[in-house]
């Protein structure tokens, strides 16, 4: 009897240890994020980069006015649902180091939770301190289940809200305490930051009085957690089948478990077959096995 295949290390964080891609060490940038929480990628984008983003946040993608967590100010503008919205962003999300990263924090089988753009406004306040993997209801200790990259567009600064992180706090296993205290995370425009999914952490005030503060957001998870934007109804299949092949799977198109009956939900979505052509009913297939049992036995030919 054929024993079940061990199965226990499929979702374990890739080993990028001694890993470098365009001079950034994969390894060392995964290790900092499993000690303390967080990592920072210095000049991640171009500034040609930065710009086609800023373009196409004004001139392509449709967005809402939203409240932060624990806001009410109404001076965040969002656009969610980015990748149903604009292509400008693919090569990002696509970024052979930013891929790397996510494999590193938590395992080469993940998609993409939430993509957006937003634009944080001159009186904006500072948002509540929160864990981005509380959507699950996962006793703690548990292992890594989100890595959020944060993609600064303008500079972020102090004063126009940098993002407030608590070192080491993804390992606690208390509830959020907003008095703790925090660091801002200032980085040039171009620069990444990124967080393991129960780093505590806030938008900060914006006490500008002429700042904007963009940037782009893209919340990755294991593929096996119901994403919190779901992908899969939010962008028109037609919108996926223009995507690069690994854009489509990190949106939810990956074969996990049986696929879709049986087959690789690309194929499905290509010619549109969501009952595998291979399929037959029940009598068929006992004619066919007893054809092939007729075949295969001498004496039932006699």
């Amino acid at each position: 009897m054929k024993e079940a295949p061990d199965l226990s290390g499929l979702y374990a964080p890739v080993d990028q240890t001694g890993v470098v891609i365009q001079s950034l060490d994969i390894g060392a940038t995964v290790a900092t994020i499993a000690k303390q929480g967080y990592a920072v990628v210095e000049e991640f984008l171009p500034k040609p980069g930065i710009e086609a983003i800023r373009e196409a946040f004004d001139t392509e993608v449709m967005i809402t006015q939203q409240n932060g967590l624990g806001t009410d100010s109404g001076r965040t503008w969002r656009a969610h649902n980015l990748l149903a919205k604009t292509r400008a962003v693919d090569h990002v999300i696509l970024d052979e180091r930013l891929r790397a990263i996510v494999n590193g924090v938590i395992g080469k089988y993940n998609q993409i939770n939430i993509a957006d753009l937003f634009n944080t406004l001159p009186g904006e306040t500072k948002q509540v301190f929160h864990q981005d993997d509380l959507l699950w209801p996962i006793p703690r200790p548990h292992p890594s289940f989100l890595c959020n990259a944060l993609i600064a567009i303008d500079d972020f600064t102090v004063v126009n809200g940098a993002t407030h992180l608590v070192p080491y706090s993804h390992t606690w296993p208390q509830a959020v305490d907003q008095h703790v205290d925090s660091i801002q995370v200032e980085m040039r425009a171009g620069s990444m930051a990124l967080w393991e999914g129960g780093m505590w952490h806030a938008g900060g005030a914006n006490t500008t009085a002429d700042q904007e503060r963009m940037g782009l957001f893209v919340s990755h998870q294991v593929s096996y957690l119901r994403p919190q934007e779901i992908q899969l109804l939010a962008i028109p299949p037609e919108v996926v089948k223009t995507m690069p092949k690994k854009l489509a799977r990190l949106v939810g198109y990956h074969p996990f478990g049986v696929g879709v009956d049986g087959r690789d939900p690309l194929d499905v979505l290509a010619d549109g077959n969501v009952i595998n052509p291979d399929a037959k009913l029940a009598r068929d297939w006992r004619d066919s096995n007893a054809s092939h049992r007729d075949e295969t036995n001498p004496k039932r030919k006699e």
